[in-house]
């Protein structure tokens, strides 16, 4: 038996690492990539594997740059699941919608509200992307980011002047969010913006 429960322990020891690995790895990453890929067109596997050179001799051969998946998802869509950082900013670049929402409602800045990731936030909102632009569950951009605790994506759609009253389905704003799961920085930083609880 007690063999078995150092080898339980030793099990539970490698979760835990590979817990705190995944974590420290940064918000950056917290979009889970699809599990289940369906073969597409050549445009689309092209944006999955960051296949730029193919990405080009598509869009010269005529296909229009926010092509859909047979999921139903726009190729700048694609890009960010399949963490194509790249080939997003290229596509912005080339004119794609920013704002394009998929299947389960979500758009582009809605899971970049997910991961975090500042830097293509930005360039989804300097392309255009409306900051109050509501994600699946009718939520916006800066509550899911409040409530994930990215402060630095918050700094910027309070920049971009998203709506700080706006509420998700129970009536929680960002800031409400924040106090709960007590992310002092955006707390503070809603509150200098104007947001009220």
């Amino acid at each position: 038996m007690r063999q078995h429960g150092g080898v339980r322990q030793v099990f539970f020891a490698a979760l835990t690492l590979a817990a705190f690995i995944f974590a420290a790895s940064g918000p950056a990453e917290a979009i889970q990539r699809p599990s289940v890929v369906t073969p597409d067109t050549p445009y689309i596997e092209a944006v999955r594997k960051g296949d730029l050179d193919t990405i080009k001799a598509e869009l010269t051969r005529g296909t229009r740059i926010d092509t859909r998946d047979k999921l139903g998802r726009p190729a700048l869509v694609v890009a960010i699941l399949f963490g194509e950082r790249d080939i997003a900013h290229y596509l912005l670049e080339q004119g794609a919608r920013p704002d394009l929402k998929d299947k389960t409602g979500n758009s582009a800045l809605c899971y970049i509200a997910q991961s975090g990731n500042a830097v293509l936030g930005e360039a989804l909102l300097k392309a255009g992307a409306d900051p109050d632009r509501t994600c699946a569950e009718r939520e916006t951009p800066i509550i899911i980011a409040a409530r994930a605790g990215h402060e630095a994506l918050v700094d910027l759609l309070i920049e971009y002047k998203a709506d700080l009253e706006a509420s998700d389905l129970t009536g929680r704003t960002a800031l409400s969010l924040a106090r709960d799961r007590r992310h002092a920085g955006i707390v503070k930083a809603l509150e200098m913006a104007g947001a009220s609880y």
